[in-house]
Formats: C-alpha cells, structure tokens, sequence
C-alpha cells in the first residue's frame, strides 16, 4: 500500500475507534435503546420479590403460631425464601449487565480491534490484523449475549408463566392480616383444616414457581454463556480471518496452472 493509502486507513480507523466511543457506545447504554430486555428482567424481578416477600411473610407468620405442628410448614417456606432471594441476584446481575455490555464493546473492545488494525497497516503483519478481528468479533459476541439470554429466558417463562402467576394468586388469597383481627393469624391459630389447606396450596405452587424461575433465571443464562464462551474459545484458537496456508499454495498454483495453458483454437 502507498502512503497516502496507509494514511486515509489509520484515519478512518481513528474516525471508527472516536464514534464507537462516542456515539455508539452512548446509544445502546441508554436505557432506551434497552427498554425491551429491561423491561422483561423488571417484571421478573417484582415477581420473585412478590414471592420471596410471600414465602418469608408467611414463614414468620406460621413460626409465631403455638405448638410445633406448623414447624414444617415454616422451615420450608424460608427455605423457599432463601432461594428465591438467589434468583433475585441473577435477575440483578442480568439487568446490569444489559447496560454493561455496551460499554465493554464499543467502549472498549472496538477501539482496541481499531488500533490492532492500525498496527497491520504500519507494519503489514497479518498477526495484527487477526488480533484485530477477533477482538471486533469478541466485542459483537459479548454484546449480543445479554439480549440473546433475556430473549431465550422469556420465551421459556412464557410456556410456563400460568403456575408463577397460580402461586402469586394464593399468596393474594391468604390475607395474612386485616383490620379487623380475624385475618391470616387468628385462622391458624384454630388450625381449621382450610387454612392449612391454603398454606399447603401455596407451598406446592412456590415449589413450581421456584423450579421456573430456576430454569429461566439461572440455568439458561449460564447455557447461553457457555455457548458463547465456547465460541470465543473456537475464534481465537482458530485463524478463522486467515486462509490455510497449504488451500492458498494451491490456489496460486491452479491459476498460474491456467495462465500456461495454450489457448484453444476453434
């Protein structure tokens, strides 16, 4: 390449590395542009909370009761408690890493890839070029992995979104305390068997619910990134923007090949 070429190259490399940083990387953080994937963790974060809420309010409410004959029951439902209180991190850790992801690709990784490309202009070496694109390509992958798991969790929370929805209606329905003192409390205390029957129904549909929320919140998530985590480890083992070597001596040889050959005459 001449100079001037060189040149107009590292100057659009500098334009490209200057608008990622600052026009890029402001769009997609803004929590606009995410509105869609934050709103699908929002809405699963005030469900968890609803439940988590539910399943510690009533624990407490059963421990309160005397004797040992709803023990059980109470241990249980914290321990529902503490686990939806784990899911709630996730969901967390999901949110804040839909805005984070921007920042690490067009903020960073992109000017980096940018640079990387500079260095292969100045010195021609292929290697620059290579680092240069799989870094541009790591950037791509980490930037679509969020979305890509908030999209595959909820498709999966939808097939399965009536019994989450079952269980917040019986925590509704216990009306653990009202004005008038015969609420949720004064029931258990005579221990009639539709109060327990009511605390044994919400039991089951937390224990449904947590498996869901398990499922979308925890499990897809950490599927989704080990996929991507495996094919990053493919692209940068992999001279994936390179051709073979042998494949390019065979090419150079097959054309040279042609060029020698005597043109027919008809």
């Amino acid at each position: 390449m001449s100079k001037l070429q060189k040149t107009t190259i590292i100057v659009l490399l500098v334009l490209l590395a200057v608008i990622s940083v600052t026009k890029i990387m402001p769009l997609v953080t803004d929590p606009d542009f995410n509105n869609h994937a934050s709103e699908i963790t929002e809405n699963h974060i005030s469900t968890v909370m609803t439940l988590s809420g539910g399943a510690a309010g009533t624990s407490a409410t059963l421990s309160l009761l005397p004797g040992d004959m709803c023990t059980p029951l109470a241990e249980q439902l914290a321990e529902m408690a503490t686990y939806f209180l784990l899911i709630l991190s996730a969901l967390y850790l999901e949110n804040f890493l839909i805005t984070l992801s921007g920042y690490i690709t067009f903020g960073l990784l992109i000017p980096v890839a940018c640079f990387f490309f500079g260095l292969w202009v100045i010195t021609e070496d292929r290697n620059h070029v290579r680092t240069g694109g799989k870094i541009a390509l790591l950037g791509i992958l980490i930037f679509i992995m969020v979305p890509t798991s908030v999209w595959l969790s909820d498709m999966v929370y939808k097939t399965q979104e009536a019994k989450v929805e079952s269980a917040v209606e019986d925590y509704n329905n216990l009306e653990i305390e009202d004005e008038s003192g015969s609420g949720f409390l004064n029931e258990l205390t005579t221990l009639t068997t539709e109060t327990i029957n009511k605390v044994t129904d919400f039991l089951g549909s937390l224990i449904e619910s947590l498996a869901v929320m398990i499922v979308t919140a925890c499990i897809i998530p950490i599927l989704v990134f080990v996929f991507f985590v495996w094919l990053v480890k493919t692209i940068f083992s992999a001279n994936v923007l390179s051709l073979d070597p042998n494949m390019t001596k065979l090419l150079k040889r097959a054309l040279k090949e042609d060029k020698n050959k005597p043109e027919r005459i008809e």
